[in-house]
């Protein structure tokens, strides 16, 4: 079975899986893929509110169970356990809770919605709050944010990110690079895949 974890990724634990017969990272990509996608036609195939898009902590975890919940019995739920990266799992709630809060400040002191965008991106990234997903988490509430505010998307090559190639190497540097307080590099990867003008 193919489940050496890929650089930069949490390791994979089966163990919860929903779906019997699953035997490598391929077989797994294809029914998290179908899984996300019922999750991005819900927010972009219409118009998107608050009512809809809360952003609070509640919302952000139903967000994940709605990309993932087909698949994995954890979806949608706080990891109770450490893991090779984020925020010890006792702290996850109150550091989303805080990234929430920051995000309002954001929204009324910030002009800049890309920006408001990169930071939600990184520090949800760097939260870490399930136990796999974390990712495509963190990219699809950052462009549910900029649709929110009617600008463009951040189209993300998934299918390069999702395994080791030059764009995923770009892209965990720039989040590396944002963990040291240096934003300019995720800035411009969201830039270069930004789907406006």
């Amino acid at each position: 079975m193919a489940w050496n974890a890929i650089p930069g990724e949490t390791p994979i634990d089966i163990s919860g899986l929903k779906i019997s017969g699953i035997n490598n990272r391929p077989e797994l990509s294809v029914i998290e893929a179908e899984n996300v996608r019922k999750a991005i036609v819900k927010y972009f195939g219409g118009s998107l509110s608050r009512r809809t898009a809360k952003f609070d902590l509640a919302w952000m975890l139903k967000l994940h169970h709605e990309m993932f919940g087909d698949v994995w019995k954890w979806a949608g739920k706080a990891r109770t356990s450490d893991l090779n990266l984020g925020s010890p799992w006792h702290q996850v709630t109150t550091r989303i809770q805080d990234l929430c809060a920051d995000l309002a400040y954001w929204e009324t002191h910030w002009p800049d919605v890309l920006e408001q965008a990169v930071h939600l991106h990184h520090r949800a990234v760097q939260i870490h709050p399930f136990l796999n997903g974390n990712g495509r988490w963190a990219r699809l509430l950052a462009n549910i944010w900029l649709k929110l505010h009617k600008q463009p998307l951040t189209e993300w090559p998934e299918d390069a990110i999702g395994a080791t190639s030059v764009i995923r190497d770009d892209y965990l540097a720039a989040i590396r690079a944002a963990d040291t307080g240096d934003f300019a590099p995720l800035i411009e990867l969201h830039r270069r895949f930004s789907s406006g003008p």
